[in-house]
């Protein structure tokens, strides 16, 4: 079985958006590194008020990374959205896919119902980890088109 975990923090990463943006791509490095060395595959949304995550793996490095992030200063309020345990993982090939919100993903967003800003508060697991996927979908497919254009 593979533990699943969902949840949500503040974004108290300093700076405007070039700084965030850089802070954010070295967030995701040592994600990608930790994560691979821990078996733990995911995937992070953010923008410059939430992070929300889908974290996957075996239970106790699940949550060893949760309570890493937790206590991390870049997140304030952390809160456990949803966890279970499912046969397989969702983002098997991601030992940390993310995307920030701009506007080039806006139209997956507005799939989902997201015009206005995100607000984890007031949604369900089950439409972070819909939304996760399509993004995950769509940046997929946007490298697959890089590799045909070079």
């Amino acid at each position: 079985m593979i533990h699943q975990l969902v949840y949500y923090s503040r974004n108290t990463v300093p700076g405007g958006d070039r700084a965030m943006l850089t802070n954010m791509r070295e967030i995701l490095s040592v994600s990608q590194r930790n994560n691979s060395r821990d078996g733990i595959t995911g995937f992070l949304i953010f923008d410059k008020t939430w992070f929300v995550q889908v974290l996957e793996g075996e239970r106790a490095r699940v949550l060893e990374t949760y309570g890493r992030i937790a206590r991390d200063t870049r997140h304030s309020s952390a809160t456990i959205m949803n966890e279970c345990d499912t046969q397989a993982r969702l983002f098997p090939n991601w030992t940390m896919g993310g995307a920030m919100r701009t506007p080039e993903v806006q139209e997956v967003y507005l799939q989902h119902g997201f015009g206005g800003p995100l607000d984890p508060v007031r949604l369900k697991s089950e439409q972070i980890v819909s939304l996760a996927l399509d993004l995950q979908a769509y940046e997929v497919s946007r490298r697959q088109g890089q590799r045909l254009a070079s």
